[in-house]
C-alpha cells in the first residue's frame, strides 16, 4: 500500500527541455507491479547526493513527502521511483532523464567548481534544470554597484523557455550568485538586485 502511495504522489513529467510524453498511466490505474518491472536507474549511490539533485526538480509537496520516510529504504525507494515515472521512454533500455542529468552535471563540474562541486552551485542549479543557456552575456558592474565591480553573467532562455537569469562572482573566486529570475517559478530574486548592479546598467537588455 505504501509503494502505491509513493507511485502516487510522484507521478508528473519535469521539463528538461528535451521532447518527452505523458507518463502512459494514470495515478488510478497504476499498480504496484510497475514499482518491481521499473528500471532502477541512478546518478549518485550516495542517497544525500541523490536528494540534493532530486530536489532541485521536486515540487514542495515532494519534499514534505520526501522527509515525512523515516528509513532510508524509504527515502531510496521514493528517489527511485520519481525518476523512474519521469523518464520520458520507458521503453528504451535506458532512462533518458538520467543520461541527460549525468551529462549536465558532468558539465556543471567542468565549469562551475570552485570550492564545491559545480552541479551545486547556483549555476549548476540553473543549467541542470534548463540545459546550455541561448545566449551568454558576460560583463562587469560598475563602480557605484551594491558590493563594488563585479563580474557578472547573463544567461538567457529562448527556445523552450522564455527565462533570464542575472549572476554576480560577488566574493571574486569564480563563484556567481544568482541574484535574478525572471519566468521560472522555483527561483527568486534580490528585492534590490538592480542595486548591484550599478546605475549605468539598462534593465532593457534582459528582454
Amino acid at each position: 500500500m505504501k509503494k502505491y502511495f509513493l507511485l502516487i504522489c510522484l507521478l508528473t513529467l519535469i521539463g528538461l527541455n528535451i521532447s518527452a510524453e505523458e507518463f502512459s498511466e494514470s495515478p488510478d490505474t497504476v499498480k504496484t507491479d510497475s514499482l518491481i518491472s521499473m528500471k532502477i536507474q541512478r546518478v549518485f549511490e550516495d542517497i544525500e547526493d541523490e536528494y540534493k539533485l532530486a530536489k532541485i526538480f521536486f515540487t514542495s509537496k515532494q519534499r514534505k513527502q520526501y522527509k515525512s520516510q523515516e528509513k532510508d529504504a524509504d527515502k531510496r525507494l521514493f528517489l527511485d521511483t520519481f525518476w523512474a515515472v519521469n523518464d520520458p521512454n520507458p521503453v528504451t533500455p535506458e532512462n533518458e532523464f538520467i543520461l541527460i542529468l549525468r551529462n549536465r552535471i558532468e558539465y556543471c563540474n567542468n565549469h562551475f567548481s570552485h570550492f564545491k562541486d559545480g552541479w551545486k552551485t547556483d549555476m549548476g542549479r540553473i543549467y541542470l534544470k534548463h540545459g546550455q543557456p541561448y545566449e551568454v552575456t558576460k560583463d562587469r558592474t560598475d563602480i557605484l554597484g551594491k558590493h563594488g565591480e563585479k563580474e557578472y553573467q547573463i544567461w538567457k532562455y529562448r527556445v523552450y523557455e522564455n527565462m533570464t537569469f542575472i549572476f554576480i562572482d560577488l566574493q571574486t573566486h569564480g563563484d556567481f550568485r544568482l541574484i535574478y529570475s525572471d519566468n521560472d517559478d522555483r527561483e527568486t530574486s534580490y528585492p534590490n538586485w538592480l542595486e548591484y548592479m550599478g546605475r549605468n546598467f539598462d534593465p532593457g537588455i534582459l528582454y
